[in-house]
């Protein structure tokens, strides 16, 4: 792929957001040329504030939602893409250290590898604006934007599966490629393409998050958060998920996560009710008294709503390889997760880095590049996927029925136990114990795979004695003090 003929030096990849300018930065290490096209026209903008509030990105709908972009994800910039990170720091991208996130009167004795666990505060315009302005520096890469795709070309050599070699616009005309990457979203449209070539089906398997988004945008008037806080705050009560999100330029956005068949909470997506049910949380009410915030584009900022949301993985590679060789997928349109665990990002820049390693591996033969990139990620991506399948199921109170199996129904009970003992111990031990806090911390920040909560032995015997304390009753009390769904909902109706 790295040598041959002009055309055979072209890596065309789709969709210019997160993960497709990911892509097009580190595929231009292989590539004489690296063609991104994007549907959406974003304007030349001056800074980050300017790609927030003027960006409209109707390819990306949760584009003005929160994010979180984890520790995975920085340490990947630094290995990758340093200049996105200075160019982050440079217009003033918060850095919130572990040691800033413990809980209060937690003792704690700061390890070398904690300078790992950071989390980057910042909106997704300001990460994509940056990461915008490193592609648009490089000399071998185009960004095209305002772009349809209409499929992909590509023809069947000695009756195997066919073999992309480009796409076809929705003008009628034609992009040669020797790799076109698909990284369009959870809207892709992928699979239609592949079917259109004559390739088999990707194996798909989806499940519900049973989740309504609701998100609004404020700004601190004020430097720091209330109580001198770090901006996170995070719960989730049983009836509903809470959550604050630091963000840069004194952001920061409250988003509430209620299940979609409750019915009553749909009016939160009017702006008067969203602020009378934040007001009834005492965690998060000092983010909206008097002073100390306001909406971020004024009494008329909306509620931001986000919803049909779909737990799903893809796999363009069976036992024979790859459905069409030339063809690959990233981001979203391979595994897609619920939103809350804010792995959205940080998967598909790890997904880029394996992508990167495989082409590196194997430059001149697209088959074994595909094989490769395929087992990484489902050894690297596909747990963290499998976990917040896992979650939402609980979540929901989702319980399948025990497989016929032998096999199947140990690995199912398994499941089961492991859901309880994270519930019930492990969780609450990050309220009082500094290594399973840390613990958890470096496997939500995907450092760590979520099998080290039951294979970490020190994790598992420093929970039993607090598991111990929650069946007799004795929880330890939350940060986030909990409020009931009744009282909640009185004070919206008041």
């Amino acid at each position: 792929m790295s040598s041959g003929a002009p055309h055979e030096q072209v890596a065309v990849v789709l969709g210019g957001s997160v993960a497709g300018l990911a892509t097009a930065r580190l595929l231009a290490r292989h590539f004489s040329r690296v063609t991104v096209l994007e549907r959406d026209a974003r304007t030349a903008v001056d800074g980050p504030e300017a790609a927030f509030t003027s960006w409209e990105r109707p390819s990306v709908p949760q584009f003005r939602h929160s994010h979180a972009f984890l520790a995975r994800l920085r340490l990947i910039l630094l290995a990758h893409m340093p200049d996105v990170l200075d160019r982050l720091r440079a217009v003033g991208v918060r850095e919130i250290h572990l040691h800033e996130t413990v809980p209060p009167g937690m003792p704690w004795t700061p390890r070398s590898d904690d300078e790992d666990v950071v989390l980057l505060a910042c909106r997704r315009a300001t990460f994509e604006w940056a990461l915008r302005e490193s592609v648009r520096a490089l000399a071998n890469v185009e960004l095209r934007e305002g772009v349809t795709v209409a499929g992909l070309v590509g023809a069947r050599r000695d009756g195997g599966r066919p073999r992309v070699t480009g796409v076809r616009l929705a003008d009628g005309s034609e992009v040669s490629a020797a790799l076109v990457v698909d990284a369009s979203g959870r809207r892709s449209k992928g699979a239609e393409w592949l079917e259109e070539l004559g390739a088999p089906p990707p194996y798909e398997r989806v499940s519900d998050t049973g989740i309504f988004y609701y998100t609004r945008f404020y700004r601190l008037l004020r430097g720091a958060p209330p109580a001198g806080g770090t901006g996170l705050v995070a719960a989730d009560l049983g009836w509903v998920k809470v959550a604050i999100f630091p963000g840069d330029e004194r952001t920061f956005s409250i988003t509430v996560g209620p299940p979609v068949g409750d019915a009553a909470l749909k009016r939160l997506a009017d702006s008067e009710q969203f602020e009378r049910f934040v007001a009834a949380f005492p965690s998060l009410a000092p983010w909206r008294a008097a002073g100390v915030s306001e909406p971020v584009f004024g009494p008329s900022t909306p509620v931001l709503v986000m919803g049909q949301l779909r737990n799903r993985l893809r796999h363009f590679v069976d036992a024979d390889g790859p459905l069409a060789p030339g063809f690959v997928v990233v981001g979203d349109a391979l595994y897609h997760s619920n939103p809350i665990y804010g792995r959205g990002c940080p998967s598909s820049l790890m997904m880029v880095e394996l992508l990167d390693e495989a082409v590196g591996l194997h430059p001149d033969d697209p088959i074994a590049m595909a094989r490769h990139y395929h087992a990484a990620c489902e050894a690297h991506v596909r747990p963290f996927w499998d976990a917040a399948i896992a979650s939402d199921r609980r979540m929901l109170g989702h319980e399948r029925a025990l497989p016929t199996g032998n096999r199947a129904a140990v690995i199912h009970m398994a499941e089961q136990a492991f859901g309880w003992f994270v519930d019930r111990g492990v969780v609450p031990a990050t309220r009082v114990d500094p290594v399973v806090f840390r613990g958890l911390l470096r496997i939500f920040h995907m450092l760590d795979t979520p099998e080290d909560l039951v294979l970490n032995p020190e994790l598992v015997l420093r929970s039993l004695p607090v598991l111990a304390r929650v069946l007799r009753g004795d929880v330890p009390p939350q940060i986030f003090l909990p409020t009931g769904r009744a009282q909640v909902l009185a004070q919206m109706d008041a």
